[in-house]
């Protein structure tokens, strides 16, 4: 068992404040490095770029990532706040649910304005206005204070409208937003927010979409980062004696669907419960984690919605040879062949399983005739052979 990694005296401490400890840690991992360098240099090296969306299932890690990402950026710019007081280094604003299927334009300005500590913005306010003379007044603080991002977490709240025929309008009003103030936009949130993404040609050269992804179990170095950080997360846990998380990680995983932000979550319960009913409890057990998992039906739901989502931001091989034969780079016939070669893989696929039953439902009803092999059928080449070969339980190989 490894060392805790919390201070020793914080177990004499309240249990409020052991617990917020814990809510208060979090960690660096992989797939939160790469969301967070990609969006830095999106912001500070991508110059054509006025929309960032970072997309990422519910609970995947997203808020952590904008905690991050308004701390180093308020640290790059302490030099120039030396001689300019004014500059807000980054603004970060949640996009509300609206009541009424129609997202609050005016509402969101009049917010963003108390964020950016717009003088005597209470005495201003005046509801009547109409929505483009709040836009302006948006326009001139974000120039005057010029953060170096402006990020809107819970952003899929923009794609609900009760009609789709304005959908294009919200990314379009960031765009010229971001445009006019030349201040980088940060839109935040789940896959409900890829509605809103490549709906025109302008937008998809003025934006960048990075998926802030979950963890896969079958990616050995991702569920061995999974590990990792269900590790960790061991040893910051303020009780007196570690929990053995690790030999656990399976049912972790399952119930969290390979998400930092839903284990975190799920653990942060758990300490706070078995605290508050024990304060001299030693450790979280199995049976602790059980009581606060999500449930079946409520993972099923959550894996739905995802899988989707991820689905949707995959490129596929067709769509690459979409593209190559609309550009003329390759001949239509060989992109038909390419095709045709796909799917006939796909067929060979369901004719080696049929194939297997028809063999085996053989064997019972023949008899074996002498110099003749059993009947089986041979890899079609030296390629799937190998595939074959490769294809065995994740799980038995950890």
């Amino acid at each position: 068992m490894e060392q805790s990694a919390y201070p020793q005296e914080l177990l004499q401490a309240p249990i409020s404040e052991r617990v917020t400890f814990f809510v208060n840690y979090t960690m660096a991992h992989p797939h939160l490095i790469q969301a967070f360098n990609e969006v830095m240099q999106s912001v500070y090296q991508a110059p054509g770029i006025s929309l960032i969306f970072v997309v990422g299932a519910t609970g995947v890690g997203k808020t952590t990532l904008l905690r991050r990402l308004e701390q180093k950026l308020t640290e790059k710019a302490l030099p120039e706040l030396k001689h300019n007081q004014g500059k807000v280094p980054v603004i970060g604003l949640e996009a509300k649910a609206p009541e009424f299927s129609q997202f609050d334009w005016k509402d969101f300005y009049i917010r963003l304005l108390k964020m950016l500590n717009e003088p005597l913005i209470e005495k201003k306010i005046n509801y009547g206005q109409s929505c483009s003379k709040w836009r302006s007044a948006v326009e001139s603080a974000l120039i005057h204070r010029s953060p170096d991002a402006f990020y809107i977490d819970e952003a899929h709240h923009l794609a609900m409208l009760p009609s789709g025929r304005k959908l294009k309008d919200q990314p379009e009003t960031l765009k010229s937003l971001a445009n006019l103030t030349q201040v980088k936009i940060i839109p935040t949130g789940t896959y409900d927010l890829l509605p809103l993404i490549d709906l025109g040609d302008q937008l998809c050269r003025r934006s960048k979409t990075i998926h802030f992804q979950r963890y896969h179990a079958d990616n050995s170095q991702e569920a061995k980062a999974f590990k990792s950080v269900v590790q960790t997360f061991s040893q910051y846990l303020p009780l007196p004696q570690q929990p053995d998380l690790l030999s656990n990680w399976e049912f972790l995983y399952e119930r969290s669907l390979g998400c930092v932000g839903i284990l975190k979550d799920w653990l942060s319960v758990t300490l706070s419960e078995v605290l508050d009913s024990d304060g001299n409890a030693r450790t979280i057990t199995l049976s602790d984690l059980q009581r606060h998992a999500l449930g079946v039906r409520q993972c099923l739901v959550m894996l739905k919605s995802i899988s989707t989502g991820e689905q949707q931001l995959q490129e596929s091989s067709e769509d690459l040879l979409k593209l190559q034969r609309d550009l003329k780079l390759i001949p239509s016939s060989h992109g038909a062949a390419q095709e045709k070669y796909s799917q006939s893989k796909k067929e060979r696929e369901v004719c080696r399983t049929e194939d297997s039953g028809k063999e085996r439902a053989s064997q019972k009803n023949t008899k074996k005739q002498i110099a003749q092999t059993s009947p089986r059928r041979y890899p079609l080449n030296k390629e799937e052979s190998e595939k074959e070969e490769k294809e065995t339980d994740f799980f038995h190989s950890l």
